[in-house]
């Protein structure tokens, strides 16, 4: 665990060089902001390059299919993270808004799956480089979680955050139109099936299974607990609410 913690430490930019130099020494810092602006933007890139020259190639590539259109999606997924915070809660966007340094477990969970993903293909070839069925499924397990994502943090605009709020402020209210007419948590909805779609599309049986059990626990657990605090929020309105709408996470109601 030292390696991931030396890992974390980096993405967390919690090193010597970065703390003396004050475009790197908080989160807010340019420097923090625009490096990881550049990386994410240049191998986005790279990886779409990589998609189309696999896809409309003659040879049988269907496993760098697989890798890169994850990879495009993966470095789009924090990319947009941070463009939605910049566009409707200025204030309180940082380095932190890509979510690139998200957690320790997100770090590890990452990092399995690209172990899993060249393992198998080192030793099991055939199951990344046929079944594109699953291919498909994938993108559109992916591609779908990600748009209702981005849809909902639009739709709510500055009242969105990726921390649950502890006290009602002055301002907030109880977003229910748009895609919030049909689902309460369109962002963790389209995070899950994002989540799934990433391992599906990568043929990774092992990492799809652990994904989606870990994924469901940890949003059963904050589901739970935000509703807790907006039914404090809004007794009347909420309840109400939640009977006219579904979460969209499997046995999550």
């Amino acid at each position: 665990m030292l390696s991931i913690d030396r890992l974390q430490k980096c993405l967390d930019f919690n090193f010597p060089a970065a703390a003396a130099n004050p475009a790197f020494h908080t989160n807010r810092g340019v420097g923090r902001i625009g490096l990881a602006g550049f990386l994410l933007g240049g191998l986005w890139g790279a990886h779409l390059v990589l998609f189309f020259a696999a896809l409309l190639g003659n040879d049988n590539k269907l496993w760098l299919v697989r890798w890169s259109a994850y990879m495009v999606s993966l470095f789009c997924f924090h990319f947009m993270e941070f463009l939605s915070t910049a566009l409707y809660k200025p204030e309180s966007v940082t380095y932190d808004s890509y979510m690139i340094n998200h957690s320790k477990e997100y770090t590890v969970a990452a990092l399995a799956a690209w172990a899993e993903f060249w393992l198998e293909l080192w030793f099991f070839p055939d199951l990344k480089i046929s079944g594109s069925f699953t291919c498909l499924l994938g993108l559109l397990f992916l591609v779908g979680g990600q748009a209702c994502r981005i849809v909902a943090m639009h739709t709510a605009r500055g009242h969105f955050s990726h921390t649950i709020m502890e006290t009602r402020q002055k301002d907030h209210q109880l977003v229910t139109h748009g895609i919030y007419r049909f689902l309460r948590h369109p962002s963790y909805c389209g995070w899950f099936w994002w989540v799934v779609g990433t391992q599906i599309l990568l043929c990774n049986p092992l990492c799809a299974l652990i994904y989606a059990l870990v994924s469901w626990r940890f949003f059963a657990a904050r589901i739970k607990y935000e509703e807790g605090t907006l039914k404090t929020f809004y007794p009347q309105e909420y309840p109400s609410y939640c009977r006219q709408t579904v979460v969209g996470i499997p046995f999550i109601s």
